[in-house]
This record gives C-alpha cells, structure tokens and sequence, in this order.
C-alpha cells in the first residue's frame, strides 16, 4: 500500500507540473494571438484612416463611400472587410459616413475627443452598435496647427473574436484530454519505475537472521536501483558479519568461562570425596583462585571490549612520553625475559617522543605485546622494540583534537607526525592466513599453548581498541618460525619537529 500510496503522489506531482506548463502555455498562446490580431486590425483602420485623412480638399474626393471597398481593393491591393467610415468636423458633428452605417452613427466617447482635440489618435473597443463588437479609430486631422475634421473607421472584431473563442475551445478541450492521458502515463510510468523497488521489499522481507546469506540480484543496467540494490546487498554483508562474530563471540565466551568452571568443579568434587590434609585443601583452593582469577581477568576485558563498543569506554587523554613508558617497561618485563633466557633490546629510544593518549591504556597496549612476544619466543630468543618518527598521512575520520600537522610540499596534502613503534621477537611466527584474524576476539593461533600460558584471546582485540582510539594503527609482519613484528602508529602531539 505504501508503494501504491507513493505512485499516487508522483502521478500527482508529474500531472501537476504539465498541468502549469500546459496552462502557462495556453494562455501565452492566446493572448498573444489575441494581441496579434488587435495589433493587425488596428494597423489596418490606421492606414485606412490616415489615406482619408490625406486628402487635401474634401477628405473623400478621391474615392466615394459608395465603392470604397472597391476603390481600396483596386488601388492599393487593401481588402478592407466590414469597415465603417465617419467624418466629424471640428466640433465633434458629423458630416459624412459610408453608406453601411445608414441611420446608424459611430459611438465616440468623451476620451476620444478629448485625445482628437490634442491630436492623438485613440483606439476603442465599442458593442453599441448592435451588440456588434467593433474596433474604433479616431484620427484627427489638422491643418495650420488646427483641428479641421476627425475621421472615425471602425472594423468588426466578430471574425478575430471567432477565431479566438475557436482557439479557447481548443484550448479547453485539449488541455484537460492531456492531463487525463498524462495521469494515465504517468501511473504507468511510476508502476514500471517502481516495480524493482517493489522486488527489493518482497526479497528484504524474506531475509532474516537465519538466512543472512542471501542477496538480491541487482539488475544489468547500473542505475540507481543498482546502487540502491548494491547499497543493501554490502548491508547484509555487514550484518551477516556481525551476527558471525556475534555468533562466535558468544561460543567463544562460553567456552572460555566454561573451561575454568569445569575445573573448579573437578577439583572441589575430588576434595570432598574424603577427608583431606590441610596442606591438600590449601593446595586445591590456591588452583580454584588460579582458575578464578582466570576467570576475572576474562569477565574484566569482556566488560572492557563491550564498554568500546557501546562507546562507554572513557579516555584521559594527555601529553605522554612514549620513551619513559617504552624503558619502564622494559625494565619491568625483564624478570620475565630472564626466565626464558631471552635478551630485551631498544633502539632509538633517546628522543622524547610525545603522544596524546591515555597513560595507563597506552601502558596496557604495550604491555600486551610484549608479554606475547615474551610467550611466544622460545628459550634462547630475543625481543627488539624499536621507536622512530615519520610523516605518516591523516587517518580517513580526520586529525585528532589537537593533533600537529606538517605540510608537504612534494605532495601539498595534510601530512601528520607519527611515532612508529616496532616490538619484534623471534618465536614461532603466525601463519599468513592467521594474520588478519588474530586481532578478532577470542582468536588463538594455537589455543593448547594458549591456555598453557594463561592466554585468554583477547589481548590483541584490547590492544586494536586501544590504538583505534588514540586515531592509531597496528598491523602485524610475521613468517612462520621466523617471528612476528607488531608495528604500532601514532599521532604525536604538538609541536614536535620531524627529522
């Protein structure tokens, strides 16, 4: 009904603007012919009047009323139709007329004579004469700077005001005939136009959640029911996506909350099979607050990552020094390298490098990555993190608040200060088809070492957040048994020079 409802309105909206042409142009037309002819029929009495008027001595001696219409045919190729002659002198009394006036005499009105006194020429309209429309020169003429004689020649407008009612019947006739064929036209054209988007909402209304795989056939020809059909097809991808990931975050989350609750139950249920020595009941209950502690730690980044989603999750952002968190760092984690035998180095670390960013976030980024490549390189191995500056090009949403910009002038576009940091390590490497997918939740390339490690599949999806939202990048580079490189992008505040 809605696209019935919306037919109806365009037929409406497309006979209503032929209707303002069409009416627009009618009247144009008629009114000009209209004026076209008065035009014509003035031009005409005027050079009637003004070759009576020449006549020096009696203004009709040339030529009697009698056969003025032959006269006039015969010598000047003038076919006068209907034409009335009246001579007035001075003071406005009449002295001759033809003879088809007989008893009847030309109404002259007081603005005719009061222009014929100042020796202008007026034209009338008048239906006195019976109910005749007729049209009415009145030319006077002068001589010695006097009025001696006013001229009067009238013609009959019944012919012009045939010819216009004929035209207005036309006019009438025709113009409602075309808004009712257009109304017809255009309900069809609107029905044809209409139709795919009709197919769009009868195949829209079949796809749900459990059928999100399905897409709508665009048509061959790329218009703009093409895009509109494209537009929705990329929607349902986007969508079919999201339930995915959806789908599989709740698996994985379950999953994960499962794996520590089953052992908690395990272990309390072999502790009250029989009696226990207290050294036994300490040792169960310090593997239920291990397991605990797992779970919150999983229950703390989910409440994390769903806060960064519904855009709850607050930043303080400010001045920080990437140097001082890099060496901090460092010096923590190295307690940790130590145990695996693995040698920690920096580069490039003597220049202070400020960032805007949360301090305690940007803490947490770093510490992620290098606590994985600490898991994840083998006893023997070393770990590089490396910091340096460039002019990196603006992120797609636009410059933070605040944010440097540097101008170059190879390019002329809006460059920006970056502070690249690079945390390298020489452990097993990820497969490149792993790549794109270890930033998504729960996602572990080899879930056994994982969880032998305390991984919980969500440290990189934490550290994407937190890059993302400082207007960041992170990317990974790895070979398999080579090692992986996290390069991570940021806009440095202002102002800083770049070397």
């Amino acid at each position: 009904m809605r696209f019935q409802n919306l037919r109806i309105k365009l037929t409406i909206w497309y006979v209503l603007i032929l209707a303002v042409l069409l009416i627009s142009f009618s009247g144009f037309l008629y009114f000009t012919l209209k004026k076209s002819l008065y035009r014509d029929v003035d031009n005409k009495l005027r050079s009637l009047a003004g070759l009576i008027a020449s006549e020096s001595g009696s203004p009709l001696s040339k030529f009697g009323f009698a056969d003025i219409d032959q006269t006039l045919e015969k010598s000047l190729n003038l076919k006068p139709i209907g034409k009335f002659i009246q001579v007035l002198d001075e003071s406005g009394r009449i002295g001759r007329k033809s003879e088809n006036l007989r008893n009847i005499q030309l109404p002259i009105s007081l603005t005719a004579l009061q222009d014929a006194s100042k020796g202008l020429i007026s034209f009338e309209t008048d239906r006195s004469v019976e109910n005749i429309p007729l049209r009415i020169v009145t030319l006077p003429v002068k001589e010695n700077n006097q009025i001696v004689r006013i001229i009067q020649v009238a013609s009959s407008l019944e012919d012009v005001e045939d010819a216009l009612n004929n035209l207005f019947i036309i006019l009438i006739i025709t113009v409602p005939s075309a808004l009712i064929a257009a109304s017809l036209g255009g309900q069809f054209l609107a029905t044809k136009a209409l139709k795919p988007v009709d197919r769009i909402t009868r195949a829209a209304r079949m796809i749900t959640s459990q059928n999100l795989n399905q897409r709508i056939e665009p048509p061959r020809v790329k218009d703009e029911i093409w895009r509109l059909i494209e537009t929705f097809n990329e929607m349902i991808s986007r969508l079919d996506k999201s339930f995915h990931q959806i789908k599989q975050f709740s698996t994985d989350a379950s999953h994960e909350l499962k794996t520590p609750l089953t052992i908690l139950k395990g272990e309390v249920e072999v502790a009250l099979r029989k009696e226990r020595t207290p050294h036994e009941y300490q040792e169960i209950l310090e593997s239920n607050l291990e397991e605990i502690n797992r779970m919150s730690h999983i229950v703390n980044d989910l409440l994390l990552l769903s806060k960064a989603d519904s855009g709850d999750a607050r930043l303080n952002k400010e001045e920080v020094d990437l140097t001082r968190i890099l060496d901090d760092l460092v010096d923590q984690i190295q307690i940790l390298a130590r145990s695996k035998n693995l040698r920690v180095e920096t580069t490039n670390h003597q220049v202070e490098t400020y960032v805007l960013a949360d301090p305690l976030r940007i803490r947490e980024l770093f510490l992620n990555l290098i606590e994985n490549a600490i898991k994840y390189t083998e006893e023997g191995g070393s770990i590089q993190i490396s910091m340096e500056r460039e002019v990196g090009r603006l992120p797609a949403t636009g410059p933070p608040p605040g944010m440097g910009q540097v101008i170059s002038p190879a390019q002329g576009e809006d460059r920006i200060g970056v502070a690249k940091i690079i945390v390298s390590d020489t452990g097993m490497g990820i497969a490149e088809e792993d790549q794109e997918k270890i930033f998504d939740r729960f996602y572990r390339v080899d879930k056994a070492r994982s969880r032998e490690q305390g991984g919980s599949g969500l440290g990189l999806s934490i550290c994407k957040w937190i890059v993302e939202a400082h207007q960041g990048e992170i990317t990974v580079e790895s070979k398999l048994g080579k090692g992986s490189s996290f390069i991570v992008k940021l806009p440095l505040a202002p102002p800083q020079i770049l070397n």
